[in-house]
């Protein structure tokens, strides 16, 4: 079998496969598959295209079959997909129908499956739920078999170990948890993932020490939402940093994942000191999505504007150069001009290298699908007036001949030069991950950290000479000197309040969860003994009353 692998968006997998008359048969499928030889006489006979979860295009590589980049001559489809907002779940059902439509075998994977099971154009497919990548294999070997098979059941993480094939073999994208602990109404994200369920500390520093072994430079610290990691189980996000750091070797880089205000900010100054460190890209996505106190209200965000500001201002204080990203929707429902100008007025204020906009999609199933929609017109006006500003200014001028340490990782095919021909270029992000373009093609600096002069400036990136390829990382300090410099001190924002309930809420589950386990046989004992205790108490009672009323009626 032949697979497939065309980018971030959903992809296919292709291999030849004899015409077979499809049965809509429900089937239990094997936990492990009875021998590789088995798949790989199925891989022999047909195609797949797989739309990017690189796991799974592991696990099916690792069974046989071969990777292709055509969609037309794939006979079987394997599409993961996004529910975050409508257009990115339209084109993922566009392209299963498509696959349908040409009478390829389609196998759904990833959140619209989890979340909304009953969708019309998932019927006759087999589908893999977000905990099940692990068993696509099995999944492509019943469908190829004609059967249909549906594995939705939530269970534990798959192990972070799962053979995988990177897009880039310089960046390792490294999974720390899933789900959600937020319960914003415009968002089904915990509708597909559930709530928290983060992966233990020494799974992932024993992943990153295998992946800086296999040659990796960077490694993405990733999940929903990153800085609610370990509230589970007991951890926190910076203190996996600093262990994950302690495994590195000189020449890699830690590029810290997207976390939302309130659980940033509850450890702002760990994180902070996390952000100096010099194997840490000084740079944070953190979607504050609007500037209304009574949008953020509706949207159940669980932090104030006021809460935004204080994490920004500290992080742009303490961390040297920092960039910040966020997101912004535009015309949530009950959205006013005045609470629009707000939206803008922050933008002017931190002048964010980065923003996030989409315009408001009320997603089947959330509460603010039910609210009261902004005119369309509006919110595209809103949009496109937010777009102009973010685009009137410039952030990264103040780097013009200066000397940056660029991790280099990728090349790219350049605007096209007089002679009419594309242009190659090296790829590559400085400590606080702006984007440097390196003209001269040299192969042999990708994975390597190098000194470049920046030449060129831009709104979306920076133009660079290399000046430098050894001697560039400079001295890295033992981790308690970075720890040190960010003395714990008093941070107050409103959102404390919701992290103290949320506290409380994780320790009554543990509580539940830990009443269902089978008790031992000690504490049946215990628990007879109890009882017995109990009874013979009641009856010393009896017994009192009952000689009182004796003495009473005979005195």
């Amino acid at each position: 079998m032949s697979i497939l692998l065309s980018g971030p968006k959903p992809q296919p997998i292709s291999c030849r496969l004899k015409p077979q008359r499809r049965t809509n048969i429900s089937a239990n499928i094997p936990k492990s598959i009875s021998s590789l030889m088995d798949v790989r006489t199925i891989a022999a006979t047909a195609s797949i295209w797989l739309v990017c979860v690189l796991c799974m295009l592991g696990i099916l590589k690792a069974e046989g079959y071969e990777i292709v980049d055509s969609f037309d001559s794939a006979d079987i489809v394997v599409l993961n997909s996004c529910t975050v907002k409508n257009p990115s779940q339209e084109a993922f059902l566009t392209l299963l129908n498509k696959a349908k439509t040409q009478g390829k075998i389609a196998i759904p994977a990833g959140c619209v499956p989890q979340s909304e099971p009953s969708l019309k154009d998932l019927e006759d497919c087999s589908v893999v739920g977000i905990t099940n990548i692990n068993r696509i294999g099995e999944v492509v070997e019943e469908a190829i078999k004609g059967n249909t098979v549906q594995l939705l059941e939530r269970k534990d993480l798959p192990l972070l170990a799962l053979p995988k094939i990177r897009r880039n073999k310089w960046i390792e994208i490294l999974p720390l948890s899933t789900g959600c602990l937020g319960q914003c109404t415009f968002c089904k994200t915990r509708q597909a993932r559930g709530t928290l369920l983060s992966y233990q500390p020494a799974d992932i520093v024993n992943r990153a020490k295998q992946v800086v072994e296999e040659g990796v430079t960077e490694l993405w610290m990733t999940s929903e939402d990153a800085g609610t990691y370990g509230r589970d189980i007991g951890g926190s996000f910076p203190e996996l940093c600093w262990q994950v750091l302690a495994v590195l070797r000189p020449h890699n880089v830690l590029k810290v994942g997207m976390t939302n205000p309130p659980y940033i900010l509850e450890h702002v100054q760990e994180v902070a000191a996390v952000l100096t460190h010099p194997q840490v890209y000084s740079h944070v996505h953190v979607p504050v999505q609007t500037g209304s106190n009574k949008v953020l209200e509706a949207m159940v965000r669980e932090y104030t504007v006021e809460d935004f500001e204080v994490l920004c201002d500290y992080l742009v204080k303490n961390v040297p150069d920092i960039t910040l990203a966020t997101d912004i929707i535009c015309g949530f429902p009950g959205e006013t001009e005045e609470d629009f100008e707000m939206t803008l007025d922050l933008v002017k204020k931190y002048r964010f290298d980065s923003v996030y906009i989409s315009q408001f999609y009320p997603r089947p199933g959330t509460v603010a699908a039910g609210m009261k929609k902004v005119n369309t017109k509006l919110v595209k006006k809103r949009s496109t007036e937010l777009t102009k500003l973010f685009e009137s200014y410039t952030t990264y001028d103040k780097m013009l001949n200066t000397e940056q340490k660029v991790w280099i990782t990728d090349t790219e095919i350049n605007k096209k030069n007089t002679e009419n021909e594309k242009q190659e270029a090296m790829i590559g992000h400085t400590k606080n991950y702006v984007k440097v373009i390196i003209k001269k093609v040299d192969y042999n600096l990708l994975g390597k950290c190098v000194k470049v002069k920046i030449t060129e400036t831009s709104k979306w990136h920076v133009v660079g000479v290399v000046i430098a390829t050894e001697n560039v990382i400079g001295e890295i300090l033992p981790i308690a000197h970075y720890r040190k410099e960010f003395q714990k001190t008093k941070v107050n924002y409103r959102a404390k309040e919701r992290l103290g309930k949320l506290k409380e809420e994780l320790k009554e589950k543990q509580v539940k969860d830990k009443a269902r386990e089978p008790r031992e046989h000690t504490d049946t004992k215990s628990e007879g003994k109890y009882s017995f205790t109990r009874v013979a108490t009641l009856i010393g009672a009896v017994l009192v009353i009952v000689g009182a009323v004796f003495i009473y009626f005979n005195a």
